[in-house]
């Protein structure tokens, strides 16, 4: 019996100091894999927004754009099928008394339907701005498109949310928090900073944060953004003066935002930990019974 209490006092002891060390460690691993699963899902919201974005920009404006140029093509083309109508009688009609009459009402009926189409393209030409689509689209703008997106997603998740933050938007919905303008200014002081990741108490627990810079990189955004003077009447009725203007180009002037929450996951790694240090002290009775049993077997074998 003091043979088995000497080794059950050096045994269960390593035993349990080894047993300990692999619930920890797989305990960290469970963690850090579902911090990483909560990440990817935030990469992929971020890059669902900025695909979104990229869709609007290339398929979404131009339509818009073309079709003033189309209803002008149209114009011209009009006008193209009127100059070619025929002027006058086909000079090798016979010029007796019947052809005559039947001759003049000819041109009479030709007359009136040349003096109908040109006051419709004089009608057209005097006024082509009544025709053109001057109203102002927010969904062939990028932003307002990703946002209204990440909002269909947000009915169903409501923890999960993408918000295009920005320190002096058009839109007053995209206006900054203090804690997003914080992260904005970081990116305004360090321009080799691509990417923020942070931490958030909320009611709900603990939340990611992702964000990226929003930089004016081109030119093009200045004709809304530049000074109110020179925006799309449409837009200023819709938005007003006061907000959205006086940016430049390669101005940071806002960040895109992601939040998803973490306490699901880490629950879920915190559960599977649990039942893995529940398994584990199972297996340590069951190799500490197994091991005495052996060791019991073998002392009475030993003369």
């Amino acid at each position: 019996m003091n043979k088995v209490l000497k080794f059950n006092l050096v045994f269960l002891p390593l035993l349990a100091l080894v047993l300990a060390g692999v619930a920890h460690i797989a305990r960290d691993v469970l963690e850090s894999n579902a911090r990483e699963q909560i990440l990817q899902i935030a990469r992929l919201i971020m890059e669902t927004a900025s695909s979104s974005r990229t869709y609007t920009t290339k398929q979404v404006a131009p339509l818009l754009q073309r079709k003033n140029f189309k209803l002008q093509e149209a114009i011209a083309e009009f006008k193209k099928t009127l100059d070619e109508l025929p002027k006058d009688a086909d000079p090798s009609i016979p010029r007796d008394v019947h052809y005559r009459s039947a001759k003049l009402a000819y041109l009479m009926g030709q007359q009136r339907v040349l003096d109908g189409q040109k006051q419709l393209i004089d009608s057209v030409r005097n006024k082509p701005e009544e025709l053109l689509d001057t109203e102002f689209h927010p969904q062939s703008v990028p932003a307002f498109a990703a946002t209204e997106i990440s909002h269909y997603l947000n009915e169903k998740y409501p923890d999960y949310t993408y918000k295009e933050a920005t320190l002096n938007p058009t839109n007053p919905r995209d206006r900054s928090t203090d804690w997003e303008a914080d992260v904005i200014n970081q990116f305004r002081k360090s321009a080799v900073q691509t990417e923020y990741l942070g931490h958030r108490s909320t009611p709900a627990g603990e939340t990611l944060v992702l964000a990226r810079p929003l930089k004016v990189g081109n030119v093009s955004c200045l004709t809304c953004h530049s000074t109110p003077d020179k925006a799309p009447p449409e837009m200023r009725k819709v938005y007003g003066d006061g907000n959205g203007f006086n940016w430049a180009l390669n101005d940071i002037i806002g960040a895109q935002v992601v939040t998803v929450p973490m306490s699901v996951p880490l629950a879920l790694a915190d559960a599977a930990s649990g039942h893995l240090t529940t398994w584990l002290a199972c297996a340590f009775f069951g190799i500490a019974i197994c091991a005495n049993a052996g060791l019991l077997l073998l002392l009475k074998q030993t003369p």
